[in-house]
C-alpha cells in the first residue's frame, strides 16, 4: 500500500511540475521539486526531464547542468529526450563543443541519438558559422542509418545559401528529392534567397515556378524574397510583375514586401510610383513602420523632393509613429545640404529631450563653423556650397583636411581680390 502511495505521489508531482514548467512558472516548479525530495519522494527521469526543459527554456544553463549532475549522481539515467533538451539548449547558447561532448557521452551511456539530436547540433554549428563541421555531422548521421528529415535539409540548405554556396545547396536539394524527402516552403524559400543573394534572378524565379509545379504553394515570404531580389538588381518592372502575381494569387503583401518595392523604386528615381504605392498600401490596411518611412524619406531627399520629404516627416510624427535616430539623421543631413543649417542645429539640439543621440554633432559643428567663416569673409553662401562642406566632412570624418584646404582657398582668392561662392576641387 505504501509503495502504491509513493507511486501515486510521484505521478502527481510529475504532472504538477510539468504543468508549471510548460506555464513558465519555473521557480514554483523548482520549489516543488525540492519539496518532493524533502518528503522522501524520489524524482524519476520524467521529473528531471521536465525541470531541465523548464530551466533551459529560460536560458538558465547553470541550473540545467546542476540538475543533470544531480540526476546522474542520484542514479537516474538521462534518456534520449533529456539529452536532446540539453543538447538543443547548449547549441542555442552557442556552446556547440559541449553539445558535441554530450553526443559522445550518449553512446557510452547506451542512449542512441536520433534525428532530433543531430538537427539541434547541425543547426547550432550552422548558426556559429561552422557549416563544414555541420556537413560532417550530416554525413555521420546518415552513416549511422539515421535518415535526415525535411528540417535537417532546410537547416543545411539555408546555411549554405547564406554562405554564398548556392550550387552546393542546390545539390543538397536534389539529394533531398532523391531520398524521398519532400521539400517544404522553407526549403524553397532558402534556395530562392540564395540565388537572389547572388543576383541570379532567373534561377531564383525558376525555383519559384518549380515550387508551384511540385504542388508547394509560395507564401508571402517567397514572393517578398523574389521582389527584394529584383528590386536590389534594379529590375523594377520584373519586381512589380511579381508583386501583381502575388496579389492575383490571393496573397496579401506585408510591410516587408512594400518596403522592398518602395526602396527599389526610389533607387531608380521612380519616386512618384513609390509614393503611389505607399498610398495604395495604406488604403489596403497595411500600416507603414518607421523603416518604411525612412526608406521613402531617403528616396524623396535623394531625388530632389525636399519639401515632400519634410511633409512626410511631419505626417509621420502627427500619425503617432515615433521617429528613430535614422529618421532624424536623414532629415538633419538633408537640412544641412539645403542650407537650413540653423534649423538642422535646432532639431539636433532637441534630440536629448526625445531620448535620442545623433552621431552628426561633429558634422554639424564643423559645418556651422565653416559657414560662419565663409560669411565673415564675405563669401556668398548658397545651397551647393553648404552641401559640399557637409558632404566632405561626413566622408573625411573629424580629422578632415577640409579646414586646411578651405583656408588655402580663402587666402588665395583674397590675394586675387576674388570673393565668390566657394568652388572646392579636392
Amino acid at each position: 500500500m505504501e509503495k502504491g502511495s509513493r507511486k501515486l505521489n510521484i505521478l502527481i508531482y510529475n504532472a504538477i511540475i510539468d504543468g508549471l514548467c510548460k506555464d513558465n512558472q519555473i521557480p514554483k516548479a523548482q520549489n516543488l521539486f525540492e519539496e518532493m525530495i524533502c518528503k522522501g519522494v524520489v524524482p524519476d527521469v520524467f521529473t528531471y526531464t521536465s525541470i531541465i526543459r523548464g530551466v533551459c527554456s529560460l536560458g538558465m544553463w547553470k541550473d540545467a547542468e546542476s540538475y543533470v549532475n544531480k540526476m546522474v549522481n542520484s542514479g537516474v539515467s538521462p534518456d534520449i529526450v533529456t539529452f536532446n533538451i540539453v543538447i538543443d539548449a547548449l547549441c542555442k547558447d552557442g556552446r556547440t563543443e559541449k553539445a558535441q561532448t554530450l553526443l559522445e557521452l550518449m553512446s557510452t551511456r547506451g542512449v542512441q541519438p536520433n534525428v532530433v539530436t543531430y538537427n539541434s547540433l547541425i543547426d547550432g554549428l550552422c548558426n556559429s558559422g561552422q557549416w563544414e563541421e555541420a556537413t560532417k555531422l550530416f554525413r555521420e548521421m546518415m552513416g549511422r542509418g539515421i535518415s535526415p528529415n525535411v528540417h535537417t535539409f532546410c537547416i543545411l540548405i539555408d546555411a549554405m545559401c547564406k554562405e554564398g554556396m548556392v550550387k552546393k545547396a542546390h545539390e543538397l536539394f536534389d539529394l533531398m528529392i532523391e531520398r524521398g524527402v519532400e521539400p517544404n516552403t522553407i526549403t524553397y524559400n532558402a534556395l530562392i534567397h540564395g540565388y537572389c543573394f547572388q543576383g541570379r534572378m532567373e534561377e531564383a524565379t525558376k525555383v519559384l515556378h518549380s515550387m508551384v509545379v511540385c504542388g508547394c504553394q509560395p507564401n508571402v515570404i517567397s514572393y517578398s524574397i523574389l521582389i527584394n531580389g529584383y528590386s536590389k538588381a534594379k529590375k523594377l518592372d520584373e519586381a512589380m510583375q511579381i508583386f501583381e502575381d502575388m496579389c492575383c494569387n490571393g496573397l496579401i503583401p506585408d510591410t516587408i514586401t512594400y518596403t522592398s518595392l518602395i526602396c527599389g523604386l526610389c533607387k531608380v528615381c521612380r519616386v512618384a510610383t513609390a509614393q503611389e504605392l505607399f498610398k495604395k498600401m495604406q488604403a489596403r490596411g497595411v500600416s507603414p513602420d518607421v523603416y518604411m518611412y525612412n526608406t521613402l524619406l531617403d528616396g524623396l531627399f535623394a531625388n530632389g523632393g525636399y519639401e515632400e520629404a519634410m511633409r512626410l516627416s511631419e505626417k509621420m510624427e502627427s500619425g503617432g509613429l515615433k521617429a528613430d535616430i535614422v529618421t532624424y539623421s536623414t532629415v538633419i543631413d538633408n537640412m544641412c545640404k539645403s542650407n537650413n543649417v540653423d534649423e538642422a542645429k535646432k532639431l539636433f539640439d532637441s534630440l536629448p529631450s526625445k531620448n535620442l543621440k545623433c552621431n552628426t554633432n561633429n558634422k554639424l559643428d564643423k559645418a556651422v563653423q565653416l559657414r560662419n567663416e565663409m560669411v565673415e569673409r564675405d563669401f556668398s553662401l548658397d545651397a551647393n556650397s553648404t552641401s559640399i562642406i557637409v558632404d566632405l566632412h561626413a566622408s573625411d570624418g573629424p580629422d578632415s583636411k577640409l579646414t586646411g584646404t578651405f583656408d588655402k582657398i580663402v587666402s588665395k582668392r583674397q590675394r586675387k581680390g576674388i570673393v565668390t561662392a566657394v568652388e572646392l576641387d579636392v
